[in-house]
């Protein structure tokens, strides 16, 4: 169990730093770029619908073909696809790509990362469910949530310290990482037989009464980390007058903040707190809301990091928090199918936020950061207030 556990723990950390490692230079290189801010946000948006559409099918094969093989072909993917992400960004630096055409091939190449990105969290998810009691789930989906935290960590930190040299390196190395994630899942995950056609349950919905209110909470929550993702590093750049090359530094510490505050807050979870779903999503959701206000009414570089940690806290607790929720809402022989609804939600929260709160940025600085307090304030109210078939949920892991 432990072996396995360990097993999953690093495939999720190279996960986390392939896709983390690029968000220190993501607002530089919008503009770099010389697109604007609505058009990276569109940009990342697309990508994201490209991972909600595939979601299902990679859910269905890790059931189907078994956990090991969907991990793989999720890494081989990622690395093909963002060797190519990487080729047409370098083409548009060296202005070899501009305009339309560049902005048409971003898209085009985002939107085939996004393809392969669900294909490793649905596995991981899978086969920790397939290895965890009901009791254990919550902890299990928190290691998963570590090891998230672990790459967001040194992702940042190790993308804000290449962009040194030029933006297009922390891409180089996302490349590579996904490359070497692909082997070490390779050798280390166990192989095991897929379900037999025949053993295979009727579907299961997403709309289930017992389903929803968890996967509404990872749809909102994912919307409400997207918009910190894509906006803050326009925030910092505007509110504390910082140029380009003062930005990526700046940010990279605070998201290596953030991912600190998640893997602290997951190894209290795992070691000490063990609490249920429905705790974890009510303690997160405040945690937010606190986090937000204050980004919104202070103005220094020192308070920033105090609110991300914050917030890189608030989403240790209300990741797992939905992960294991949605996980204990179905039965064990359909963990696939949950886990490729978990990560459909990153995909919606993908589609719906970048464009939205780019957009709403133009309009306003704050504005976006106010509407993700209101989404907070939601996912708080809901889970204050659960539906009979969430307190049996509960109730039967406890």
């Amino acid at each position: 169990m432990n072996r396995i556990r360990s097993v999953i723990f690093a495939s999720v950390v190279l996960s986390g730093l392939a896709t983390a490692v690029i968000l220190p230079i993501l607002a530089p290189l919008i503009r770099e770029l010389r697109l604007s801010e609505s058009q990276g946000g569109w940009m990342v948006s697309i990508g994201s619908l490209a991972m909600a559409g595939f979601a299902a099918a990679w859910s269905a094969a890790c059931d189907r073909f078994g956990r090991k093989p969907v991990m793989l072909a999720g890494f081989a993917g990622l690395f093909a696809s963002y060797a190519l992400y990487t080729a047409i960004i370098w083409f548009g630096l060296h202005a070899a790509l501009t305009g339309t055409t560049l902005f048409a091939l971003l898209v085009a190449g985002r939107a085939l990362v996004g393809g392969f990105l669900p294909a490793v969290p649905a596995g991981a998810q899978a086969l920790m469910a397939d290895n965890t009691t009901a009791a254990e789930r919550s902890s299990g989906m928190a290691i998963i949530s570590a090891a998230s935290g672990v790459g967001l960590v040194l992702g940042p930190a190790l993308g804000g310290l290449l962009a040194l040299r030029g933006v297009i390196w922390p891409l180089f190395l996302t490349t590579g990482l996904c490359l070497a994630a692909f082997f070490v899942v390779l050798a280390a995950v166990p192989d095991a037989p897929p379900q037999p056609r025949e053993a295979r349950p009727d579907r299961i919905s997403p709309f289930a009464p017992a389903l929803l209110p968890w996967l509404l909470a990872g749809v909102l929550t994912m919307c409400s980390i997207v918009t910190i993702q894509i906006c803050v590093g326009f925030y910092f750049q505007d509110r504390l007058g910082l140029t380009t090359a003062e930005t990526g530094p700046l940010l990279a510490v605070g998201l290596t903040l953030v991912g600190v505050a998640l893997f602290v807050t997951q190894v209290l979870q795992v070691k000490l707190l063990r609490w249920p779903a429905r705790r974890m999503i009510l303690a997160g959701a405040l945690l937010w809301i606190a986090g937000l206000l204050i980004l919104l009414y202070t103005a220094s570089a020192m308070s920033y990091y105090l609110s991300l940690v914050i917030l890189g806290g608030g989403a240790g607790m209300l990741m797992p928090g939905y992960m294991a929720g949605a996980s204990l809402a179905v039965p064990v022989d359909r963990q696939g199918v949950v886990a490729g609804f978990a990560a459909a939600t990153q995909g919606i929260g993908g589609i719906l936020a970048p464009a939205a709160s780019t957009m709403l940025y133009e309009i306003d600085k704050a504005l976006p950061l106010w509407c993700i307090m209101g989404l907070m304030a939601l996912v708080f109210v809901l889970f204050v207030f659960p539906n009979p078939a969430t307190r049996a949920a509960e109730t039967s892991a406890s």
